[in-house]
């Protein structure tokens, strides 16, 4: 029975070891520096690498802030330039709360393997860090605005690249679906633009815009307008607003029309021995704004204003489209990856020359717009005589 009782004091004493021990990686937060986002640009003077941080500076008391600093340091490789870091602030560097990584131009262009090799390989980086591209002149120019705001910007930037799917006007791209594209040979990869715009009297970051890539370089840029679009084909709008010139007696008003949703399927179909794509767009929207007295909200009007909308997305859809395959020829609609899902047998023959067939594919956009209601106002405003 002493025996038992023994053995019984053991195990539990064994138990209580296991769940009262500490973090095998515990570290002191004192002794770290906290990052909250990455910029990396190109030295202009040679070719190393400018890693800058925005560290997140916390002060205690009886309400607690956080506060914005940047760190710039430059190496030879990234890796380098991170050793660099911590050795001027006498601090490790802390990156599991860091939320953005912001390329430069001349980094984009150079290649962007380089850099994602090094955000993949930390094993602190969380993999669903967004991964943007600047459009000023520089990558720190955009996370330096923080300190200068009492923000901290990368945090603000993961809250605007979130709130995105609700306002289509730039893509969102983790870093795991980043590397994806990068690694697939049946779509090209696109990132959120993010630039500087004065917001009363203040530089601030704005993300808006496409940077698209060919392989893993930088070729270019589109614009709001034409994400959104590139959003409609990729089955990626979960919101926003259409813009609508009005008809009638009211040609040349707007009408904006409130996205509730949406539904894209592509569709490769074989037509003369030739590959083509159709692009199918199912949307449910609600006049949101009517700049004008043109009735669009009785019938008539409604299927007028249904029909005009339809033929503007079709040609925009279509002008997009043609211009990527003209000007940068890099399938980031993802026509390859579906053409590969559902033509597998097709994929096999054409998907080693999928640049060619893509580049003079043909596409069809069918469009059917629906407008359910009009909002709080059942009729349209009406000036008195």
């Amino acid at each position: 029975m002493k025996f038992m009782s023994k053995i019984l004091l053991l195990m539990l004493i064994l138990a209580n070891t296991l769940f009262l021990s500490g973090c095998w990686n515990y570290q002191e937060i004192d002794r770290l520096v906290l990052v909250a986002g990455i910029a990396i640009d190109k030295s202009e003077t040679d070719d190393q690498y400018l890693l800058t941080v925005e560290t997140v500076d916390i002060k205690g008391g009886g309400e607690s802030e956080m506060n914005s600093n940047t760190i710039t340091v430059a190496g030879d490789t990234l890796f380098d330039a991170e050793k660099n870091m911590s050795s001027i602030s006498g601090k490790k560097l802390y990156f599991a709360h860091a939320r953005v990584a912001v390329l430069s131009q001349d980094v984009a262009k150079e290649g962007a393997v380089k850099v994602i090799d090094w955000l993949a390989r930390n094993v602190e980086l969380r993999e669903d860090i967004e991964v943007l591209v600047s459009q000023a002149r520089t990558a720190k120019e955009i996370l330096e605005t923080g300190s200068k705001v009492d923000q901290i910007i990368s945090f603000e930037l993961d809250r605007v690249l979130k709130n995105e799917k609700r306002i289509a006007n730039a893509p969102e791209k983790e870093l795991w679906k980043l590397i994806s594209d990068l690694e697939g040979s049946s779509i090209s990869a696109v990132l959120p633009a993010v630039s500087l715009k004065e917001v009363n009297s203040r530089i601030l970051p704005s993300v808006m815009g496409t940077a698209v890539f060919k392989k893993d370089k930088l070729v270019g840029f589109l614009n709001g307008d034409d994400t959104k679009d590139l959003l409609f084909i990729q089955d990626k709008v979960n919101g926003g607003s259409l813009v609508q010139n009005g008809g009638g007696t009211n040609n040349g008003s707007k009408v904006s029309l409130k996205i509730f949703k949406n539904t894209t399927k592509l569709k490769p179909i074989e037509k003369d021995g030739n590959l083509e794509m159709a692009i199918d767009i199912k949307t449910t929207a609600a006049i949101d704004e009517i700049a004008g007295s043109e009735n669009y909200i009785d019938e008539p009007g409604r299927l007028m204003l249904e029909k005009s909308a339809e033929e503007t997305l079709k040609r925009s859809i279509e002008d997009l489209v043609k211009e990527v395959q003209t000007k940068y020829n890099s399938d980031i609609f993802g026509f390859g990856a579906k053409v590969k899902a559902d033509r597998p047998g097709v994929w096999k023959e054409i998907g080693t020359m999928w640049e060619d067939q893509f580049k003079n594919l043909k596409v069809s956009v069918h469009p059917e717009i629906t407008i359910k209601n009009s909002a709080a106002l059942s009729q349209p405003i009406k000036i008195g005589d």
